[in-house]
């Protein structure tokens, strides 16, 4: 048994702060084996484990992994020929130890999950350390017939390895939603993304691409349902906002821009206990607004903690650029406000994929957390639940997200105190010390 012990550290344990625990696990379960927060757990007894790892944990803070929920790890964003190999090696040094794919073709999610599988097995034959971080998907999402995203992947002169890709996207129709939702539970789907884009938050007329109607939708999250899978839909407007939540999705991986939020939409979010996922950090890409943070982020990914290459860095600091005219990031703001304010739950994701501007799988999530706190009114720890215990909650991670007996070992040690200053998460000076997944060390 290979056992590291992490004792006089504060714990945020997904959903709490305790000043003083001593947090036991071991890699070749890969799960937590202790928590202690009672009055003795500021120390460790060497002789009670004399082959453990012991760290002292004094001035640190020990967190659950990140899990950042909406990414996609596919290549259609990428230049041919560039490198996507780093798609699961970045976040994991960023402490992010589970991502969410919201979109991708199933023969790229099974060979990442088989390298991380791989990457797993190495580390227990001797290599002692991974570098890859956990993934989950969604596989294909429920495209329809020329819908979203169909005409934008396609949009700039496609080459024909690209047309022969989106052929295999899906065309979703009442009629065959349960022949879909059964394979894609056999095929290993974590959840099930709907598409529901009108264009209207975007520089294209509104329904100038085929839209899923509500029949569809309901048909897909009916069928998902009694194959006990959540689902989750992508809407930026707020009447696709609506026709998702009359669905009855479980959650939305976007909030809207279109327009300010009203007191209806709160409760149709209520009805559903629906949560969202905000992806500040796209939505402000697409109306070309937070450049400076895009910037900072770019900046202490690359220079100050070299985390990102050359042409992460390049993509983070553009934009998208293609809003509708009423559109401005201010609206998602004042949503998440209202949301807190109300009770509905935000699970932190930022529409990440290589390539795509303003983007980069790993510090994105760094800026999306601070956007909660900084504009959106949330509290330090509130930020960080929407990472970790809620974000678990919500997807029904129940094996992770939350420092707890019996959950997986994946765990960031931070110097500093992150939970009263987010930037601790990223500081030069202090910053992550240590990433385990699974109970071994990444970095």
């Amino acid at each position: 048994m290979t056992v590291t012990i992490i004792s006089n550290v504060r714990l945020f344990d997904g959903t709490n702060v305790h000043d003083k625990a001593r947090v036991t696990f071991d890699s070749d379960s890969g799960t937590i084996l202790e928590v202690n927060t009672s009055p003795d757990a500021s120390s460790v007894d060497p002789s009670a484990n004399s082959k453990a790892t012991t760290i002292d944990g004094a001035g640190h803070t020990l967190l659950p992994g990140l899990i950042e929920a909406h990414v996609h790890v596919y290549d259609l964003h990428l230049p041919p020929g560039a490198d996507h190999s780093q798609v699961l090696h970045t976040p994991l040094k960023c402490g992010v130890t589970t991502i969410c794919d919201m979109h991708s073709d199933p023969d790229t999610i099974l060979n990442f999950r088989r390298d991380i599988e791989e990457d797993v097995e190495a580390a227990r034959k001797g290599k002692g350390t991974v570098s890859l971080c956990d993934l989950k998907s969604s596989l294909y999402g429920a495209t329809i017939e020329g819908g979203w995203p169909k005409p934008i992947v396609l949009a700039h002169e496609p080459s024909d390895e690209l047309k022969a890709k989106v052929s295999k996207w899906p065309s979703l129709t009442p009629s065959n939603a349960s022949d879909f939702i059964a394979s894609h539970k056999s095929t290993g789907a974590d959840y099930i993304k709907l598409m529901q884009e009108n264009c209207c938050s975007l520089a294209l007329p509104t329904n100038s691409i085929p839209v899923a109607s509500l029949e569809t939708q309901t048909a897909v999250v009916n069928a998902a349902h009694k194959a006990n899978l959540l689902v989750v839909g992508h809407a930026t407007s707020r009447e696709s906002t609506e026709i998702v939540l009359n669905s009855g999705a479980d959650g939305l991986t976007h909030t809207f821009i279109d327009q300010s939020p009203t007191e209806d939409i709160i409760e149709l979010y209520k009805k559903n206990n629906a949560f969202v996922i905000p992806t500040l950090v796209v939505l402000s890409s697409l109306t070309n607004e937070l450049q400076g943070l895009r910037e900072k982020y770019a900046k202490i990914a690359s220079e100050h903690l070299g985390v990102i290459d050359d042409f992460t860095k390049q993509t983070m600091v553009e934009f998208l650029g293609m809003k509708a005219p009423q559109c401005a990031i201010e609206h998602g703001f004042e949503t998440i406000r209202m949301f807190r304010k109300h009770g509905v739950d935000v699970v932190a994701g930022t529409d990440s994929a290589a390539g795509l501007k303003g983007t980069g799988i790993g510090p994105s999530l760094w800026m999306e957390l601070e956007l909660y706190v900084e504009r959106c009114g949330m509290s330090v720890i509130e930020a960080l639940r929407s990472a970790t215990g809620v974000s678990a909650d919500r997807f029904r991670f129940d094996d992770r997200g939350k420092v707890e007996v019996g959950r997986r070992a994946d765990l960031v040690l931070v110097k500093g105190d992150p939970t009263e200053r987010l930037d601790d998460f990223w500081d030069k000076e202090k910053g992550i010390q240590g990433v385990w997944k699974l109970g071994w060390k990444a970095i």
